[in-house]
């Protein structure tokens, strides 16, 4: 692409710079009547052109192919040729232009998937209106860099009247709008995030600390420390005032102080890959501020911060070296900082005061209620072996790890050339797949279903179902067709969600996303819905295989839950009410139930949204075994097939629990058929990315960590060896083994160029994994994930990550 001609030579063009491909929308405020997004051209060119002597329009191009003008299929951008209120031009016009100056507030953001966009005022419609060009996750970030410099240029000309070839950094600051939070400021009605941030910053500044004790309590006394206490950390801005930012200003109690001290604090600098000592003795404490809330505070020598004590802040603990890291959101990045204990008597302090803080905060009451032996079990799972930090931080892999995270570069290359081919609709020749793809664009892809028996995989996306098929190398998925106009029995269409294969992987059981009363058996053959069932009035929240390997057979029942029922739904029941009364088991309590699985011999697992677990051995009798919440709701749950360990998916977190029986009578079987010993709880392994990789991870994607289902690999007689889950655009993979010696820190990372929905293991594989991404569905081999260091710096915004963090640690 040419970049700033204009103001490089003498050969002066109409077009000064362009972003080749990307979507271009309307945003609405959140109080308008109307939709507060609206895609006006789904595949556009952004583009900066000269219209007079020191004058410049900013453009927006729609870009149609023949494929669009025939395909007849209503996508149109818009549905008649009246003039939009917006602009005074059409609504067919392919053309968009505005005049390009410091009124705009032109700026570069990202989307909410993740993606780079730039966003400007619009000057000529409502108050608060604004419009977004998010461009396509192919188009290098330099290019946008350089498209963004030239905006600046441009504008400097129109201000000055001036050319601009002389113009220094110092002189285009100023046109740097990203940060605006003034009355002037594009955001407005509560969307005002970076502002917001500026804010947090400011009031985090002022905290200051009051040491009055240095006194270190006995680590068994650490239930004393959550009575009443002497405000000792007083800031002298209120939390109230920084919560202001976080809208939050129903706070406003005085903090009550829970653990205080000093300890060494440090900051990880990424472009050394190195802890660099920010101050030998800071002052910290954790605040109580009522209702649950908590507050880590921190003084040193550089300045002041603090964070809420939740899981968002990726909190760490490394036993052996009396460490804890965590992550801290400054403007548009992440941090990672790390305290550092000197006495072994204060870590643990610090460690139990925080897990009690995490838990309560999370589930809503006290820790008193919490019988000994759950503390025990929510505490040990929070202490994390000696040996991970040090592992991670090592420069060296271990041979295991040089093994699976390396491969040819030669095939590195091609892989992400494929990546780029794979998010681009015009990669693909087959007609039928481009207008698969091209009808439910705006919708992307949701859920992804694995065959046991075709090697098939199947894809949500709007109210169709795509159909691919893994080639014999097992190197790439091929697209085979679509289900299309997904409807009920009645003949309405519904996008249908939670896909379970089903009778030999013959059918699948769906559902309609805005009716969670019912669900629906999709005959694959014909591709039609031939049948509806209901449980009886109760909402069908999910639902699992009886056994876990059922979808190679025939078995018709399956298991579904509501909120606070555990049932069996059987087909051959006349009627549309297909619940077993025998096998339906209904709580007084409502427990939130959010997710089930199943063993090969039909052992039951139950998660809810409170983060309890019950196992199971069958329905309609009491769980055998309740495995306490450590805090985060669970969102999916994978079993082994020998029921000796269990998978459950949280949002920033995972949980590997080992459901064997070490002790007492029982000892030898699983929680599924006995239950642990008073003295026993299930050993939880809680897996998460280190916060130098949540750092990375969240200031590119400007998003949390927040992981998609994770499964085990799958095959009848094959050991579960590798878990598998993603973040964003990053897929994860630990090794089992690794995991079970220690070592949850070595997972393996590979980023793609758009957000991954789901991912799971091929079926009877953990070589091959397969990812629905946004906009496409790939194979992975295992041996293209890399360690989280080399994965990053192979990525073309780790300069950009670089540079951000180097502007923050100067800060």
């Amino acid at each position: 692409m040419n970049i700033i001609k204009k103001f490089m030579d003498s050969g002066a063009k109409p077009e000064l710079v362009s972003i080749p491909a990307g979507q271009f929308f309307l945003l609405r405020p959140k109080s308008s009547p109307k939709a507060t997004l609206e895609c006006l051209y789904n595949d556009a060119t952004l583009v900066i052109r000269e219209s007079g002597t020191h004058r410049f329009e900013l453009v927006v191009k729609k870009e149609v192919d023949d494929s669009e003008l025939a395909s007849g299929d209503g996508t149109e951008d818009f549905e008649d040729d009246g003039l939009s209120v917006l602009s005074g031009q059409s609504k067919k016009e392919e053309e968009w232009s505005f005049n390009l100056d410091e009124s705009l507030l032109f700026h570069k953001t990202w989307s909410e998937q993740g993606d780079v966009a730039f966003v400007w005022k619009n000057t000529k419609g409502d108050v608060g209106e604004k419009f977004q060009f998010v461009a396509n996750a192919e188009v290098p970030f330099s290019d946008v860099g350089h498209f963004l410099h030239t905006a600046y240029l441009c504008e400097f000309e129109f201000k000055y009247k001036k050319s601009a070839s002389k113009a220094v950094r110092e002189d285009l600051q100023q046109f740097d709008f990203s940060q605006e939070s003034n009355e002037n400021a594009l955001d407005d009605d509560g969307d005002r995030e970076d502002a917001e941030t500026t804010q947090l910053q400011a009031s985090m500044n002022v905290l200051t600390v009051h040491d009055n004790s240095e006194s270190e309590s006995d680590e068994d006394s650490i239930d004393e420390l959550f009575e009443d206490a002497l405000n000792g950390f007083s800031p002298k801005g209120t939390r109230k005032d920084v919560h202001k930012a976080l809208k939050a200003p129903h706070i406003n109690k005085a903090s009550l102080t829970v653990l205080q001290g000093h300890a060494a604090l440090y900051i990880y600098d990424p472009s050394v890959q190195k802890l660099i000592p920010q101050d030998n003795s800071c002052k910290f404490a954790i605040l109580d501020y009522g209702e649950f809330e908590y507050w880590l505070a921190v003084e040193s020598e550089g300045g002041n911060l603090g964070v809420d004590i939740t899981p968002l802040v990726n909190p760490f603990f490394d036993m052996s070296a009396r460490n804890f890291i965590f992550n801290y959101n400054m403007e548009n990045i992440t941090l990672s900082y790390m305290l550092e204990f000197e006495s072994e008597a204060l870590f643990v302090q610090f460690q139990k005061a925080w897990t009690r803080a995490l838990w309560e905060g999370l589930n809503q009451k006290s820790w008193v209620a919490v019988s000994a032996n759950e503390k025990n079990c929510i505490v040990d799972a929070s202490e994390d072996v000696t040996r991970e930090l040090n592992l991670f931080l090592q420069e060296d892999e271990d041979s295991d790890s040089a093994t699976d995270g390396s491969s040819d570069s030669d095939e590195d290359d091609e892989d992400n050339k494929e990546d780029q081919r794979g998010d681009d609709d015009s990669f693909d020749d087959d007609a039928a797949e481009e207008q698969y793809r091209a009808s439910t664009a705006l919708s992307g892809n949701k859920s992804l279903t694995v065959s046991f028996n075709n090697d098939r995989s199947y894809v949500t996306r709007g109210n169709k179902i795509g159909v691919f098929k893994a080639e014999e190398d097992g190197k790439e998925l091929n697209f085979v067709t679509a289900i299309s106009k997904v409807s009920d029995t009645k003949g309405k269409e519904f996008e249908p969600e939670n896909p379970m294969l089903y009778t030999e992987d013959q059918a699948m059981i769906i559902q309609d996303k805005n009716d969670p009363s019912r669900v629906y058996k999709l005959n694959l053959e014909r591709g039609k819905v031939v049948e509806e069932y209901t449980a009886g009035g109760k909402d069908i929240l999910k639902y699992s295989h009886s056994k876990k390997f059922d979808q190679l057979t025939n078995e018709q029942t399956f298991l579904g839950i509501s909120g606070k029922s555990v049932f069996r739904l059987d087909p051959r029941i006349s009627g549309q009410n297909k619940l077993v009364v025998e096998q339906n088991k209904d709580y007084a309590t409502n427990y939130g139930f959010s997710s089930l699985a199943t063993s090969q011999d039909g052992y039951v697992a139950i998660g809810s949204g409170k983060g309890e677990i019950r196992l199971f051995d069958k329905l309609g009798i009491r769980a055998k075994t309740l495995i306490p919440a450590l805090g985060e709701p669970v969102k999916h749950i994978c079993i082994s097939a020998d029921g000796k360990w269990l998978l459950a998916t949280c949002d920033s977190s995972l949980l590997l629990v080992d459901l064997t029986v070490k002790e007492g009578k029982n000892a030898g079987s699983v929680g599924f058929l006995k239950p642990f010993s008073k003295d026993e709880m299930p050993k939880i392994h809680i897996l998460k990315v280190h916060p130098k990789t949540a750092a990375y991870m969240k200031t590119s994607t400007k998003q949390p960590i927040q992981f998609s289902k994770a499964y085990f690999n799958t095959g009848l007689n094959q050991k579960e060896q590798t878990i598998v889950t993603s973040t964003g655009p990053f897929a994860i993979t630990w090794s089992l083994k690794k995991v079970l010696r220690g070592d949850k820190m070595s997972y393996l990372i590979k980023k793609y160029n758009s957000l991954i929905m789901e991912d799971n293991f091929r079926y009877g594989s953990d070589n091959n994994v397969i990812l629905a991404l946004k906009d496409n569905v790939k194979m992975a081999k295992k041996s293209k994930f890399k360690s989280p260091t080399a994965e990053m710096k192979h990525q073309n915004n780790w300069n950009d990550f670089l540079e951000l963090s180097g502007q923050a640690l100067k800060k």
